[in-house]
């Protein structure tokens, strides 16, 4: 296995057990409560974030065979499955959250152990006409380690915001935004501007070079 895998596979296995100590100490209040994303509770993120992790076992699938298997079989197919499962007691959504996981960490296991579906192209994301595979299999433990990491944020709880980060993760992130949407002239905290940059807060230590507020962060 590359150390760049490994690597990434420890730092899913971190992110995503900080996630599951959240969700299981939510109450059924709690995570029908709002998430920081519109129209959304919190119950619908993290049945988002389950069904993403079955949809990256297909992926998995599709590297492993190199028959391509959609993570989603359309976006509104995806919209159904997340609100199906939104408006569920605590204890089903943090189960939820915890056996898709360790479903997608057995998988991402078998694809360790075979080196020649890293390379493999796959496709994030719901199938659409036209769309091509564009994104190597090995990119998925990093692809899921976003999700968990921006998602744990989105539940938008006091024990768990941009600040908690990792500093590795947020670096990283930063130039992986920077790489799709090109760099900005907006300073500040490094977790500010990600999360800024993500679309979701606007931190108090962001401006931009000449000192004027940072404005509406650019598509990513």
């Amino acid at each position: 296995m590359p150390h760049e895998l490994r690597a990434d596979l420890l730092d899913l296995d971190e992110a995503t057990s900080r996630l599951v100590r959240t969700a299981d100490a939510l109450t059924d209040a709690e995570t029908a409560a709002p998430s920081l994303l519109p129209g959304w509770s919190r119950g619908h993120v993290l049945t988002h974030i389950a069904r993403n992790a079955d949809g990256m076992v297909r992926l998995v699938d599709w590297a492993l065979t190199g028959e391509p298997t959609p993570m989603y079989p359309s976006l509104e197919a995806r919209e159904r499955d997340i609100e199906a499962g939104a408006g569920r007691r605590a204890a089903e959504l943090a189960a939820d959250v915890r056996d898709s996981a360790a479903r997608l960490r057995a998988a991402l296991d078998r694809l360790a152990e075979q080196e020649p579906a890293y390379d493999r192209l796959v496709l994030f994301g719901a199938a659409r006409p036209g769309a091509e595979a564009d994104s190597p299999a090995r990119t998925l433990p990093y692809a899921r380690t976003r999700e968990v990491e921006i998602h744990h944020v989105d539940l938008g709880l006091a024990s768990y915001t941009e600040h908690d980060w990792p500093s590795e993760f947020v670096e990283r992130t930063l130039l992986w935004v920077h790489g799709r949407s090109g760099p900005v002239d907006v300073v500040g905290e490094p977790a500010e501007v990600l999360a800024w940059r993500l679309g979701r807060t606007t931190g108090p230590s962001l401006s931009r070079l000449d000192g004027s507020p940072p404005g509406d962060a650019p598509p990513w």
